[in-house]
């Protein structure tokens, strides 16, 4: 089987809300320039292993670690945090990013949660992370928890 060529770091940004809020693969050392350059002041990984987290410090990148799981939901706690850290940075003029492995489970579900605890419904904020990156695909249990932030 041939290995897909990675592509930039840029061309896999994909926003969520324009120059605001966006979604990632995880950067490497070589990319955060890119990502500067694209817009992006400030990073959240949601990995839960600390990796990259000593890079965006070199680098001088606001960063936030939310560790989670993957295949799983973050807590509300987590979102929280998110959207403190989010609004915080774009009163900055900063746009974020945010960034699990490959960019599609743990940051869509934090992508639609951060839309859904600002004013989404869970269908619009569903539907605005799948029309800004086709790729995504939740778990079971990242829907359930997206839905359950509706009670």
């Amino acid at each position: 089987m041939e290995e897909q060529p990675i592509e930039s770091v840029s061309a896999n940004l994909w926003w969520v809300i324009s120059e605001k809020l966006a979604g990632v693969r995880k950067p490497t050392s070589e990319e955060i320039a890119e990502l500067r350059a694209a817009g992006i002041g400030a990073i959240v990984s949601v990995m839960d292993d600390p990796s990259n987290l000593d890079l965006y410090q070199q680098a001088e990148l606001p960063h936030l670690w939310l560790p989670t799981q993957g295949g799983t939901a973050p807590s509300t706690e987590q979102i929280q945090e998110l959207q403190h850290f989010v609004d915080q940075q774009n009163r900055l003029g900063h746009g974020v990013a945010v960034h699990c492995t490959s960019g599609r489970r743990r940051t869509g579900t934090m992508l639609a949660a951060y839309l859904m605890k600002t004013g989404s419904t869970f269908k619009d904020a569903l539907q605005t992370v799948l029309t800004a990156n086709h790729d995504v695909e939740l778990r079971d249990a990242q829907i359930n928890f997206l839905k359950s932030l509706t009670d």
